[in-house]
């Protein structure tokens, strides 16, 4: 990029003031201007069940003119989500910033069209989520939540649960995230196993076991005493779990969904845990949120359902402000940027 001052559209709106951003505008061509867009998780929920784009269903939040001033010169911006009509909105736009892992709600296609690159925030918040993950596998196995209801009811009665070491653990997805669970894992004495969309001789991890193609799926978690879901959203991974899915699990065995909840079809995993072929369920997403009120999801037996919550904002913040300043240096020097999302 050459000398002219980069405009920087912070979207996403900070709890805090940054340090690091206010040193990254002394020490090179930046100005940050603070334009807070949030849109709904309704909304987002619908956008990510359709390619990004919103379907009409929920209005999106009102732009005030002061934004769109601002919008018209902005080189980049740092955002959980993206309006309609980007190009009339961000018609200098070069860069796109995103502040989480999925991207499945942002219209990348219109991004593309534009010329944008497209960044997202992998890695910032995979130890907190993969936490979370063994938090509730936890509860699961040792029996909590009927300790906690014997608790509350003042009954002495002995529950003893089972444990994590020696069992096995399949990950569908070896990203950050699913590499943070698997880490975790190997601590806890289990057997790691994953499938990876491209395993290789370099594909080797010392935290994993066994990697599987993705055309090997079935028989992962044929293995598998616990399967977690943690690949991203896209066309191959819509509906993977289906009831015929399920059943190609171990009888009861454990599902774990962390990523998106257009991966799973939610009817046939309610069946397949009501039939008891399923120990339980642990979901922090679905594929409408809010879960509707109506949804069979909520009583289904041995359902462990959080309301897309296994982010901690510990460090998320910090460590989000430290993803764009390193990308921001990176986009003012014309070089590569880190967690570019691919083009399809």
């Amino acid at each position: 990029m050459d000398a002219k001052k980069i405009r920087i559209g912070m979207l996403f709106p900070l709890r805090k003031e940054h340090d690091q951003l206010n040193k990254l505008c002394q020490d090179f061509p930046i100005e940050i201007v603070n334009t807070p867009y949030i849109e709904t998780n309704e909304l987002r929920s619908d956008r990510g069940l359709n390619h990004g784009v919103n379907p009409g269903l929920h209005a999106e939040p009102e732009i005030d003119d002061a934004s769109k001033v601002e919008w018209q010169n902005c080189d980049a911006i740092v955002s959980m989500d993206l309006p309609s009509h980007p190009q009339s909105l961000f018609p200098n736009l070069s860069w796109f910033q995103g502040v989480s892992a999925g991207y499945d709600h942002i219209d990348s296609s219109a991004l593309a069209e534009m010329g944008v690159i497209q960044t997202n925030a992998r890695g910032i918040a995979s130890a907190s989520i993969s936490e979370f993950v063994f938090a509730r596998l936890l509860q699961v196995l040792k029996d909590l939540r009927m300790i906690d209801q014997q608790q509350s009811e003042k009954i002495w009665k002995v529950k003893f649960g089972s444990e994590a070491y020696g069992k096995t653990i399949g990950i569908v997805g070896l990203g950050s995230i699913g590499r943070e669970v698997a880490v975790r894992a190997r601590a806890f004495g289990m057997t790691v196993l994953a499938v990876k969309k491209n395993p290789s001789t370099e594909g080797y991890d010392e935290a994993v076991d066994q990697i599987f193609p993705v055309s090997e799926l079935d028989l992962m978690i044929g293995m598998s005493d616990v399967v977690v879901m943690a690949a991203p959203a896209n066309q191959e991974t819509r509906d993977m779990f289906n009831r015929e899915r399920f059943f190609r699990m171990k009888p009861g065995s454990i599902f774990c969904n962390i990523a998106r909840g257009m991966h799973v079809v939610e009817d046939d995993l309610v069946q397949a845990l009501n039939e008891d072929h399923l120990r339980a369920a642990i979901l922090d997403v679905t594929r409408s949120e809010p879960l509707p009120v109506d949804s069979p999801m909520w009583t289904a037996k041995n359902m462990y359902l959080s309301p897309h919550c296994s982010v901690s904002f510990d460090s998320y913040e910090e460590n989000a402000v430290t993803l764009l300043v390193e990308n921001a240096q990176l986009f003012i020097e014309g070089k590569s940027l880190r967690n570019v999302v691919p083009s399809y």
